[in-house]
């Protein structure tokens, strides 16, 4: 059999991951760990679950910010107020390698899950917890979300226009950005446990995280002692000409022109002697200069009747420049095509739900989005009677009380032959 034709593997396949975590930042690292092979179980709390079940719906009571962020995963539901269902997340916890959760810090301690008491059951177990400002300091104990993260880290304050207000980044980057950041240092501690035999407690903070992005702002801030203040620039980059968002003919352009650029677009645009042209021949010139560098740069874009054609010099010339895609122009980029991004997952009320794959491409292994995400409880059985090894009678006896729960659309699915 040739490497071509062998089964693919998965990274992480015989890796099991207990998954606390509810909105972005815990579910974008177990939807990682789960798209190289992991099995994730999602501990729900009842009677609802994650709270991401419940915003962006798609269709009445389905979420597509669920169906995206927890795909791959099962979904075990269990209310923790209860000693039973304390239990259950202890016995889970013996056959697990990695927990994760990102409640507010003290709530895992509050049900006698935090790393000590886990460790305890289960010695070698890595455990990551993410939260707004980490476990410890003065602000841990504030509540945080995407936005808040990106205030305080000088993102949104580098965001927008010069002489108008801070702005949002248009989409949730500081709650990925630390489950990225967290399933990084989960998949090092199970390397580091396979060489020592030891667990780790990872204590990841989405507003670190964040700060960590930046390798431009803070670097030239505190390094001149804050002689250079970087500040929001709009369309045009403060220290970098033309770098930025330019008017076209049927929208806008941007481009990104590094110093070796400027000769060959100035040539693609047919205006050479820009080249020499002392006004503009640094970097420092151009930016003392950006007005009078996006008038030549939009008005050669008017010139064309669309903006295929300065997009084919442009490429020709290697400046890097590109349109701006809408969302739903996204998924029909020729490259994101070609690159089979985006992976069907079939769904019982929805039929086709695109979900993103992780962006992956690894020689024998596959990484790929197992299943679809999960109904409230509908690995209950799966888990507890299959794995744990609990009876039927003791599984129908938790129903009863309420310490398990699962979707009430469940039943009829599986006797339409859905699930």
């Amino acid at each position: 059999m040739t490497t071509a034709q062998a089964p693919r593997k998965k990274m992480l396949a015989n890796v099991k991951v207990l998954d606390f975590t509810q909105y972005l930042a815990g579910p974008a690292a177990t939807r990682l760990l789960a798209d190289f092979g992991a099995d994730v179980i999602k501990v729900e709390r009842t009677p609802d679950g994650d709270l991401g079940r419940k915003i962006h719906f798609v269709a009445p009571g389905v979420s597509g910010f669920f169906l995206a962020a927890c795909a791959g995963k099962k979904s075990v539901a269990v209310e923790f107020a209860s000693e039973e269902g304390r239990a259950i997340i202890r016995d889970l916890v013996r056959e697990t390698d990695v927990v994760i959760e990102n409640y507010s810090p003290g709530v895992m301690a509050k049900y006698g899950f935090d790393y000590e008491s886990l460790k305890a059951i289960n010695p070698n177990l890595i455990m990551a917890s993410i939260s707004g400002f980490g476990q410890e300091g003065p602000s841990s104990k504030l509540p945080s979300f995407d936005i808040i993260a990106q205030a305080q880290s000088g993102m949104m304050s580098m965001t927008g226009e010069p002489d108008g207000p801070p702005q949002y980044v248009g989409n949730y980057i500081g709650d990925p950005n630390a489950g990225v950041h967290a399933s990084l240092a989960i998949c090092a501690a199970l390397y580091q446990r396979t060489v020592d035999g030891e667990g780790q407690y990872i204590d990841v903070s989405q507003l670190e995280s964040l700060v960590y992005l930046d390798y431009v702002n803070f670097p030239v801030s505190m390094m001149t002692e804050g002689r250079i203040a970087p500040h929001r620039f709009g369309g045009d980059f403060y220290s970098i000409c033309p770098y930025g968002t330019y008017r076209s003919k049927e929208g806008y352009i941007v481009f990104a022109v590094a110093e070796h650029q400027w000769a060959p677009l100035v040539k693609a645009m047919g205006m050479p002697e820009l080249e020499s042209d002392e006004r503009y021949a640094t970097q420092e010139a151009r930016c003392a200069r950006r007005p009078e560098v996006r008038a030549y740069i939009e008005d050669w874009l008017q010139t064309f009747s669309n903006d295929s054609e300065p997009l084919r010099l442009l490429a020709e010339a290697r400046v890097p420049s590109a349109p701006i895609l809408a969302i739903d122009q996204v998924p029909h980029h020729q490259q994101i095509k070609a690159r089979e991004l985006f992976q069907d997952l079939p769904h019982p009320e929805l039929g086709s739900t695109p979900v993103a794959r992780s962006p992956y491409k690894i020689d024998t292994m596959t990484v790929e989005t197992p299943f679809r995400a999960p109904y409230l409880g509908e690995h209950n059985e799966e888990i507890l009677v299959e794995s744990l090894g609990y009876s039927a009678e003791r599984l129908a006896e938790l129903y009863a009380k309420g310490v398990i729960v699962k979707d009430a659309k469940l039943d009829d699915l599986r006797a339409a032959g859905k699930v």
